[in-house]
This record gives structure tokens, C-alpha cells and sequence, in this order.
């Protein structure tokens, strides 16, 4: 069945106007989330993250206006319709879930056909989010939470400036090493002509890495965002040793003030690279932005490498993740 045909025949879809997103639609996106009332720092409810799916042949991403809120919907293409993240939008936690009730129920009647009615209406959300929406009854009436695998992990800018301490003595020594090992190497904002040798990057991670990190191959958003970094204000340092790139990590600012910590790639055989990376973005990013306390660098699904190595930077916030089932009335 042509599931993106049949979506388009539903009465919500030309009621609600649901347009596949555009990476033109980002102001529309910031205006709604900086008057967003619940905690609208889910890793994964990033713009550039969600804009990225255009680029996956797997699914379609589309964004719609139920009420006066902004509702993103994505369709796999396999039949499965649901929410990527949370309305955006100025509500109460009733407000928020009276949208998520109109989005669950078109999700509910799409997912008929496709036998998706079993699987989550939204996922995934963060333990911020969802004690936002615990206080609304008329949430706990609609919906049942179940929580998902890993944490989601917010560093401090602010502490990874300056490292002061004995929690933060072996990042300290991993980047003083490096700096030992490695005078030459240059830290520089990405160039357009990079493009080629970041792609190489990646791919040598992916080699070298992927099989380690499975569950966190990012395939369909590695090239996308740095190839539309301009377009989606999106921030990439470098490290280049003898004329290589050997290493590059981006983020973003949000609109809530907060940042956003995307990608990482780097080769390991430089020892201490995973330390300079991190501790040259914060500082990017506290120089951008000096008001800014969180870099959110999102969950380790699992992965006790990853969260490992996530610990490493002390964080702040460390949030369960969830996600949501919509209780149908018999």
C-alpha cells in the first residue's frame, strides 16, 4: 500500500495543512519553542535533528497546526504514523494534552491499516517533559508512559570551561597530553572545501567504530547537517594534524538559550581527541553564548561504552527517556 497516498486522503490532513517539513521552516519551529511552557530540551526535538529525517528513504516528516499549537508528525514507510517529539507551542500541561489527544487519535486511525495501533504515539520524550505533563489528569486519563533504555545527558558549559577539580583530573591529563603530543594541531571552524575529507571522516568511523556503537549510527543526519550547516546555523569545529582532518564535532544553539551537541567524529588513534574536541566546543560555545548553561549531548541508548565515556564530563542532568502510549477508549 502507498502509505504517504492514504495519509494524504485523511480529513486532518487538509484540516491541519500538514506540509513536509523544510529546512526553511526553522524560525516557525524557534518562534513556537521559545514560547513552549514545558522543558523543550529533548535531544532528539532539535530541529536540525528532526529536518534531518527528510534526507532518510525510510520515512516522511511532516509539520501541521492543531489548535494554536505546532504538531510534527512522522510516517514510516512501512505504515506507522506518530509523533517525534512533543507539540511546540504557549500551553498548560491540559493544553499540551488535549493537542496530543487530536494527534494520537489521527495516529490511531492511520495506524489501523498498518497494525501499528500496539506501537508508541510519541517517542521519545525526556523525565523533564513528562513531569510537566504529569500534573494535567487529563493526561494520566489519555495516556501511559513506559521508559526507554540509557539516559539523556546534559553537560555544564560552564564547568567543562574551566575543569577545576579532581572529578574532571583525567579530562584534564587526557588534553594536557594531547597538547604535549600534538603542538601542530590547529582548531578552526569547518570550511565548505572540507566537505570531501569530513565525509572520509565519517566513514572511517563507521568503520573503525560502528559496530561497537550500533544503535548510533547517524547515516541519515551525518552529511545532511554538514552539508546545510549554513542554513541551519549550525556550529563545526575541526582539528586538523599535518594537514588531515582527523577530527570535528558540531552543535547548535537553541532557542531556549540552551545548546545542542550533534556530532563527533574523530580518529582514536589520537589519543586525547575525544577530550579536546568536547572541551573546544564548550568553549566555542560559551564565547557564542556566554548566558548558557547546558550542552545536551543526548542518551546513550544503552550502550555502557558510551555512557561511560559520557560520565566522563560530569553531568549536570542526567534524564530518563520515555515514551508514550495513547489509551484508546474501548
Amino acid at each position: 500500500m502507498d502509505w504517504l497516498q492514504k495519509l494524504e486522503q485523511l480529513d486532518e490532513y487538509k484540516k491541519w495543512y500538514l506540509e513536509e517539513l523544510q529546512i526553511s521552516d526553522k524560525s516557525i519551529y524557534n518562534d513556537y519553542i521559545r514560547n513552549t511552557e514545558y522543558p523543550a530540551n529533548c535531544w532528539t526535538h532539535s530541529f536540525d535533528y528532526l529536518w534531518a529525517h527528510t534526507n532518510s528513504d525510510k520515512v516522511y516528516i511532516f509539520k501541521a497546526k492543531v489548535d494554536h499549537m505546532l504538531v510534527t508528525f512522522l510516517l514510516t514507510k512501512r505504515g506507522r504514523l506518530y509523533l517525534p517529539c512533543l507539540p511546540y507551542g504557549k500551553g498548560s500541561a491540559d493544553e499540551v494534552t488535549k493537542v496530543l489527544i487530536k494527534g494520537a487519535e489521527f495516529c490511531h486511525t492511520f495506524n489501523k491499516d498498518s497494525n501499528y495501533t500496539h506501537k508508541s504515539t510519541v517517542i521519545p520524550l525526556n523525565e523533564a517533559q513528562l513531569l510537566f505533563l504529569n500534573k494535567s489528569e487529563l493526561f494520566r486519563e489519555h495516556f501511559k508512559s513506559e521508559q526507554l533504555s540509557g539516559l539523556e545527558r546534559h553537560y555544564s558549559i560552564p564547568k567543562l570551561v574551566n575543569l577545576q577539580g579532581k572529578d574532571f583530573a583525567k579530562v584534564r591529563n587526557k588534553i594536557n597530553k594531547f597538547n604535549r603530543e600534538y603542538k601542530d594541531a590547529i582548531i578552526r571552524p569547518y570550511r565548505d572545501s572540507d566537505f570531501d575529507e569530513v565525509i572520509k571522516l565519517g566513514e572511517i568511523w563507521v568503520e573503525k567504530s560502528g559496530k561497537k556503537y550500533r544503535k548510533i549510527l547517524d547515516g541519515f543526519y551525518f552529511e545532511p547537517i554538514i552539508n546545510y550547516h549554513k542554513e541551519l546555523n549550525h556550529i563545526i569545529l575541526v582539528i586538523v594534524i599535518d594537514g588531515k582532518i582527523v577530527g570535528l564535532t558540531t552543535a547548535g544553539v537553541l532557542p531556549t538559550g540552551e545548546t545542542w551537541g550533534c556530532l563527533t567524529k574523530f580518529i582514536k588513534s589520537y589519543h586525547g581527541i575525544s577530550e579536546k574536541l568536547t572541551i573546544e566546543m564548550a568553549k566555542e560555545l560559551h564565547r557564542i553564548i556566554p548566558s548558557a548553561v547546558y550542552l545536551n549531548v543526548g542518551g546513550d541508548l544503552g550502550s555502557k561504552g558510551l555512557a561511560f565515556a559520557k560520565e566522563r564530563y560530569r553531568p549536570v542532568l542526567s534524564y530518563k527517556r520515555y515514551c508514550l502510549f495513547y489509551k484508546k477508549e474501548k
